[in-house]
């Protein structure tokens, strides 16, 4: 009898978190792989529920990882399906990310440095990884990619009030 898988297994090493900030605010771009049965499939961005004795330290923000299946059957194909959210949020540096069927990972954010322009790259106190680990490839391309995201949404908002501009 065969295996299959009935949910989205989050590829760990393709987790990042980057954060830009731009006229004021601050948004975070968490972007990931998991693989999936289908290309149907999707992955979600979900609040955590706090713990009523504990919960998240300060500067640490907690979300989860849920992935939905199609409403039709398909045919399974293992294959890597992307996923990304928008967070505004001015004080998080670490992101804790709830998996399912998986233990959860902390993620560093790394900040943009926006002094080059619209060619942000990660902060040389950042590039070098905390506690000596190296970055992932991707960083210093998503960093591209959310300042061109946030000046779209500032744009395309610019009349209201910070608080719904990036509202996901």
């Amino acid at each position: 009898m065969a295996h299959t898988i009935d949910h989205a297994h989050v590829l760990v090493d393709d987790l990042a978190a980057v954060a830009v900030t731009s006229g004021g605010i601050r948004v975070i771009h968490l972007s990931g792989v998991a693989t999936c049965p289908s290309e149907l499939w999707r992955v979600d961005v979900v609040a955590v529920a706090r713990t009523p004795f504990g919960g998240t330290p300060a500067g640490r923000l907690a979300i989860g990882l849920k992935s939905a299946p199609p409403r039709r059957r398909g045919r399974f194909r293992a294959v890597r399906v992307p996923f990304e959210a928008i967070i505004e949020d001015e004080r998080t540096h670490e992101v804790e990310v709830h998996l399912e069927c998986q233990p959860a990972v902390v993620l560093p954010v790394l900040e943009a440095d926006d002094s080059f322009g619209a060619g942000a790259r990660a902060t040389t106190r950042r590039r070098a990884g905390v506690a000596g680990h190296a970055l992932p490839v991707g960083a210093h391309a998503m960093t591209d990619a959310a300042r061109r995201a946030v000046d779209a949404l500032r744009d395309r908002f610019a009349g209201f009030t910070p608080r719904f501009a990036l509202a996901v």
